[in-house]
């Protein structure tokens, strides 16, 4: 039997009110990720999606949709996916309602394959990322490649397609996010981007200073590694204290 291979999830979220969402500039944003990920993982961009409804085959095609398109909600790049499972979303919510709520966040999600790239190359990837793009918190893991990167579970394999549930605690994530920067974690992962907020709770500092390792990645954002058995017993123990969402 073949070994399944496995892919990185990156995930960055970025905290915004209504005028600075306006004011993110998504089209160079979009295309610094696009040189970034080019340069880690020598693929390149090869199908492009903006706003779920204009797909191009060609990156100056592509550019120039970018340039003209006044309004950037979402946009997917993928680098030859179907054979290399890998690409990239970033979305700005905020600007795709109407009525617009007091915050909403930045998302991005990369999937590459760990066939293109190591760790450490990951790691210096989003510390780039979070500088340039000002993201507020994140994480990065690998799942198998029969995992899905939206929801990060299994997915289900059909006659002639694959498909995955969306569950109500994948709901619960999306009306939380936006406490990023009131202490609020998502779940727990090898690799964990945190800010000031987690560490300004007593109770939730002394958790995360006492397991793992705990670095600063710039002076807003720090680097919180976990094993395997960090995250199982934390899970089990430490929920509320930690504020997780999962």
């Amino acid at each position: 039997m073949k070994n399944r291979t496995k892919n990185w999830i990156i995930k960055l979220f970025k905290l915004t009110d209504e005028k600075s969402a306006e004011m993110f500039e998504m089209e160079s944003k979009i295309l610094f990720c696009i040189k970034q990920i080019e340069k880690m993982s020598e693929l390149k961009a090869k199908s492009f999606d903006i706003n779920y409804q204009s797909i191009y085959k060609t990156k100056s095609g592509f550019e120039k949709a970018l340039k003209s398109n006044k309004e950037l909600v979402y946009c997917f790049v993928g680098f030859d996916s179907e054979k290399t499972e890998t690409y990239f979303s970033i979305s700005n919510q905020m600007l795709n309602l109407k009525e617009k709520p007091e915050k909403s966040t930045i998302d991005f999600c990369l999937q590459l394959s760990t066939e293109y790239c190591n760790e450490k190359s990951i790691l210096e990837f989003n510390r780039i990322l979070i500088d340039e793009l000002g993201f507020d918190y994140g994480y990065t893991t690998k799942l198998d490649s029969n995992f899905d990167s939206g929801t990060e579970r299994k997915m289900k394999k059909g006659l002639f397609s694959t498909s995955v549930n969306i569950l109500e605690k994948d709901q619960i994530w999306n009306s939380n996010k936006v406490e990023i920067l009131n202490g609020i974690i998502k779940n727990l992962y090898p690799i964990n981007y945190i800010n000031e907020s987690h560490l300004t709770n007593s109770g939730q500092k002394k958790i995360i200073s006492e397991f793992g390792i705990l670095s600063k990645t710039n002076n807003r954002i720090y680097l919180w590694n976990l094993t395997d058995l960090n995250i199982e017993y934390l899970k089990k123990t430490k929920r509320t204290e930690l504020k997780l969402v999962e």
